[in-house]
């Protein structure tokens, strides 16, 4: 079993990972190609699977622990089509082919992993 640490920037990020069983990191618009800690993070979604443990940090702080859960045969998905592709895609292009809409923020987040919260999760890290 592996595990990975989700680096977030509020509680407020927390809430929306808890509530909606779904974690994606925050990519900046690609410039035509991927930097190397973006390939990095691809190679760590693309190794995902279930039963791995995630972990929540907020300011090195941890919040809670997730287990990567199978939907239909994976745990991890491209948020739309071509999202791994080094382009620089627009909300309103993108917009109805979303698994995960968070607003116009989410062209910035080309891939997405499902999880349970295993056991629980904190208010206070």
């Amino acid at each position: 079993m592996a595990g990975y640490l989700m680096n977030l920037d509020s509680m407020d990020s927390l809430k929306e990972c808890i509530e909606s069983g779904i974690y994606s990191t925050y990519y900046k618009q690609p410039d035509g190609h991927w930097e190397i800690h973006h390939e990095a993070t691809f190679a760590d979604y693309s190794t995902m699977k279930s039963g791995d443990n995630i972990y929540f940090f907020i300011k090195r702080k941890i919040y809670g622990i997730g287990e990567l859960i199978d939907i239909e045969g994976s745990c991890k998905f491209l948020n739309f089509p071509k999202a791994n592709i080094p382009e620089e895609f627009d909300y309103e292009d993108v917009k109805g082919d979303l698994l995960w809409d968070s607003g116009n923020d989410s062209a910035c987040q080309r891939w997405i992993c499902i999880f349970k919260p295993a056991p629980y999760f904190f208010k206070e890290g």
